[in-house]
């Protein structure tokens, strides 16, 4: 069963609604003794749905036997109030237990049509349960939908609280900070209205102020307003000195941990963080491991940026085995990203590309787009330094997708920041404005001159708020404009490397195009020479090697031949297991085709051969074919796309690297007549190949 994390305001906000089922704790065994005594049916019922409680959703039959049961019973004997337990009762079963939403919102919904009009407390909790099933599936505006109408009913301002603290989280979490911070600030009116009006404080009362605070605080965290959210967690930490409720503890403090890692002040952030793992330790707070693992991942995250790395790989390691043990999946990936990241550093990219490909699915499955952007744009790194470059476009055109997204998000995020910023001054304003019109009529019952003074001194004083409100609103445009700055260059930076990746799979030529255009078309080269290189015995080599010293050797070589071939403007086609192909005169015709390629071969031919004498038998031996003709050359596939060469040329130049020998460079005629007088060959005669017949074939000599 998967795991499900639950807003904490959600959670504070409805550890009272059970409370409405009037639900007690019962021994099962004195209830199945009172269920066998009882005669009445709507009692049966009643006791029925108590068992059902009794059993938690580890006992998944016989808690929905009983329901079911219930239910029975309830229909059987026209009890409507067992009927609505009953509905409700499996709507819960499903939502919580079976994580099946769109049945909890079949029974929730039977549940509250079965509750007559003046039934409010029936009615609201039904509604809660559905609204809560539609914020799971992701469908928030209905969900929104769900609390207004819980909103609409007879209920006390506890209630209404309930209702417009969780609108707040999916405004939140959908990122319209301006209405989550106006359900917020009514939730906080409500029940400071009731604080004044009763003249005493509960612990509830402080327990729910700090989890509007709190919300509050990841709001200017967000935007970031990075001075606000630190002051509304540090006021989370006032608010709890008195009945120190170990959550806030820890969540505020993994807050101002966050601000500070934000702020690039690492040092402050991981004694916030060591703080809370100590906290969560020696407490054993065992339902806290979602936090411990959060924590744990920041705490890596700054000790990397502090260069510190095998202190973060420590910290990570623990805070993704604490998220596997827990099936913590809001963690997990966050967790994979930072392992990328440190293994990345590291130089290990197997790893590193592994935890990163899991991050990924993750955050496609969950939507976070910013893990998701970085991961890839880490990962895009990781394969190019592994010698995948087409993956490496791939995940790098993916990143900058997302990216633009984000950015977008962001300059919104950031207007609607200064817009939120602008109506705190502006009410500001109006309240300086409105004291000092109050000021200015109390004083007219005094002498003019003391009015003068005093209307002297408000005027100044209103200046310096003038002032300082247009300043600020100044500094907060720059800062907008700082932010759309960084983020063009940052897109500049991206294009550049993304053009970079796209070069190193297709020629320059036919990336313009398929920039352009969009596509590439097909197109015939007459004049071109294809080169196959192949190793020798690979399989007994590589029985020599241990699967990772194979793949490094083939990187090794194939960087060379890279790095050869590049010195005469030939381009490479594609790497087949142990075999290389290139081909020269194309995308560009070039009539020193046939030259080049001889050249890069012999280069190629005397690596291998130095090579083999450093490794000995753990060293390959190469067999090259070379061949000239006319080719067509042009893109396949859409995704994963590549560019690539057919036609005879290819097979022939195929077949004159399989009737090469270990160490010799076999040209076909066609080739011989275009370079003859230029290289020293030795002629070998007509020679059988695979479905050409006899073809006249030519060692390189010199």
């Amino acid at each position: 069963m998967r795991a499900i994390s639950y807003p904490y305001i959600y959670v504070l906000f409805t550890m009272l609604m059970l409370s409405c089922l009037n639900i007690h704790a019962h021994d099962i065994d004195s209830l199945k003794k009172e269920l066998g005594l009882s005669s009445n049916e709507q009692n049966k019922a009643d006791i029925t749905l108590l068992l059902s409680y009794e059993y938690r959703c580890d006992s998944l039959d016989q808690k929905l036997a009983y329901i079911n049961d219930a239910l029975s019973i309830a229909e059987k004997s026209h009890y409507n109030n067992g009927i609505i337990k009953a509905s409700f009762a499996l709507g819960k079963y499903y939502d919580r237990c079976r994580n099946d939403f769109d049945k909890g919102i079949e029974w929730y919904k039977k549940s509250y049509n079965a509750a007559p009009n003046d039934s409010t407390e029936d009615k609201h909790i039904a509604l809660q349960g559905i609204a809560n099933c539609y914020e799971h599936k992701a469908l928030y505006d209905t969900a929104l939908i769900y609390y207004k109408k819980i909103l609409l009913l007879n209920i006390d301002k506890e209630k209404k609280m309930q209702a417009l603290g969780n609108s707040g989280v999916i405004y939140q979490n959908i990122g319209n900070y301006t209405k989550a911070l106006d359900n917020y600030q009514q939730a906080y009116n409500l029940l400071y209205e009731d604080i004044v009006s009763s003249g005493e404080t509960t612990t509830n009362d402080t327990l729910t102020l700090m989890g509007l605070k709190y919300q509050i605080a990841n709001i200017y965290k967000e935007f970031p307003d990075y001075d606000r959210a630190l002051e509304s967690y540090n006021e989370i930490q006032k608010l709890n000195k008195d009945i120190d409720f170990i959550w806030f503890n820890v969540v505020a403090r993994i807050g101002i941990g966050d601000v500070y890692l934000s702020t690039n002040k690492y040092d402050s952030a991981i004694v916030y963080y060591k703080n809370v793992e100590k906290l969560l330790r020696e407490g054993g707070y065992k339902m806290a491991t979602q936090d411990l693992s959060q924590a744990l991942n920041r705490m890596a995250t700054a000790y990397f940026e502090k260069k510190m790395v095998d202190s973060a790989l420590y910290y990570a390691k623990t805070s993704l085995q604490i998220a596997q043990d827990n099936d913590i999946i809001t963690e997990l990936p966050k967790t994979y990203l930072t392992l990328g990241k440190i293994y990345s550093s590291k130089n290990q990219y197997a790893k590193a590309i592994n935890h990163l490909q899991k991050c990924v699915a993750m955050t496609k499955r969950s939507g976070a787009t910013d893990i998701l952007s970085d991961a890839l744009i880490i990962l895009s790194t990781a394969y190019k330094q592994s010698g995948q470059p087409v993956k490496a476009l791939a995940a790098y055109q993916e990143h900058v997708t997302i990216r633009d997204s984000i950015f977008s998000r962001k300059k919104l995020q950031e207007m609607t920041r200064i817009d939120m910023q602008g109506d705190f001054d502006r009410k500001l304003l109006e309240d300086s404005l409105h004291i000092a019109k109050e000021r200015t009529n109390a004083e007219l019952a005094l002498q003019r001159q003391r009015l003068l003074t005093y209307g002297g001194l408000g005027g100044v004083l209103l200046l310096l708020v003038l002032s300082f409100l247009i300043y600020r609103n100044y500094n907060q445009e720059k800062r907008s404009n700082k932010l759309i700055t960084e983020a063009n260059i940052a897109i500049k930076e991206e294009k550049e490397v993304s053009e970079s990746l796209l070069l190193n799979i297709l020629p320059e030529e036919v990336a313009d195009e398929l920039k352009i255009k969009g596509n590439v078309d097909a197109q015939l080269f007459d004049n071109v020479t294809v080169m196959f290189t192949d190793f020798v015995d690979f399989t007994k080599v590589g029985e020599r090697l241990s699967p990772k010293e194979l793949v490094q050797e083939l990187h090794t070589c194939f960087k060379a031949f890279d790095e050869i071939i590049d010195k005469y403007n030939i381009e490479k086609i594609k790497t087949i297991g142990d075999a290389y192909l290139a081909v020269a005169g194309l995308p560009i015709p070039n009539t020193n085709h046939a030259v080049d390629i001889i050249k890069a071969a012999t280069e190629i031919n005397s690596f291998i051969k130095e090579r083999k004498k450093t490794l000995g038998d753990r060293g390959f031996e190469v067999r090259i074919g070379i061949h000239s003709g006319s080719v067509v050359a042009g893109i396949v596939g859409v995704k994963k796309f590549a560019y690539d060469i057919w036609g005879d040329t290819v097979n022939i130049a195929a077949r004159m690297e399989q009737t090469s020998e270990p160490g010799r460079i076999n040209i076909s005629e066609n080739t011989h007549e275009l370079v003859k007088g230029k290289f020293e060959f030795v002629y070998r005669g007509e020679i059988e190949a695979k479905n050409k017949g006899k073809m006249k074939m030519y060692f390189l000599e010199a």
